[in-house]
Formats: structure tokens, C-alpha cells, sequence
């Protein structure tokens, strides 16, 4: 039983790791206190992220409330180990980039 309940807490650590590392490098492309995206919703595909070629498996971080981006919101799609895979839309570091230069100057 003590076995089974040391691999349960190696593999909730792994996971959290996995979370955290992947909310971290959406935080990277969307920069801190991003306004008018709204909240972010975070799940794992399983199956794979079908909007990439190669269909990997990793996290996708949502933010559905950002409807500049169209009627879905804007993805970033990270691996396992904290990778950036890609985002919906391709230019969303761009345009996040651009919206804090500009409410950054006076």
C-alpha cells in the first residue's frame, strides 16, 4: 500500500510541475495583467491538439472571453515539459506585445 501511495504523489507532483510549467509560458506570451482577454481555461489533450500538424499531446490554455480574436478566443498550445507549441492566433505574441507598448506610452 505504501508503494501505491508514494507512485500516486510522484505522479500528482509530475502533473502539478506540468500545470505550472505550462501556465508559465502562457504568462510569457501574454505578458502579466493582460486586459480584455479575460480568465484563462486550462486542459490537457489527451488525444492530442488536433489544431497542430502533428497532433501532440500537451496543454491548451484558453481564453475564450477574448473575442477580438473571433467567435473561439485565443489557444496557446503547450507541451508536457513547458514548450510552447503554437497559439491561435499565430500572431498572438505580436498583438500582445503591441497592446502593452501601447498602453505603456503616455
Amino acid at each position: 500500500m505504501r508503494p501505491l501511495f508514494l507512485l500516486l504523489v510522484i505522479a500528482a507532483a509530475l502533473a502539478g510541475a506540468s500545470f505550472a510549467g505550462a501556465r508559465f509560458t502562457a504568462g510569457k506570451v501574454v505578458g502579466p495583467n493582460p486586459q480584455g482577454i479575460g480568465p484563462p481555461a486550462s486542459s490537457f489533450a489527451y488525444q492530442g491538439i488536433s489544431a497542430l500538424r502533428a497532433k501532440p499531446r500537451g496543454w491548451i490554455i484558453s481564453y475564450p472571453h477574448a473575442s477580438e480574436f473571433g467567435p473561439s478566443g485565443a489557444a496557446i498550445y503547450v507541451s508536457p515539459t513547458g514548450v510552447l507549441l503554437g497559439t491561435r492566433p499565430a500572431n498572438l505574441a505580436q498583438v500582445m506585445e503591441a497592446r502593452r507598448s501601447s498602453s505603456n506610452e503616455p
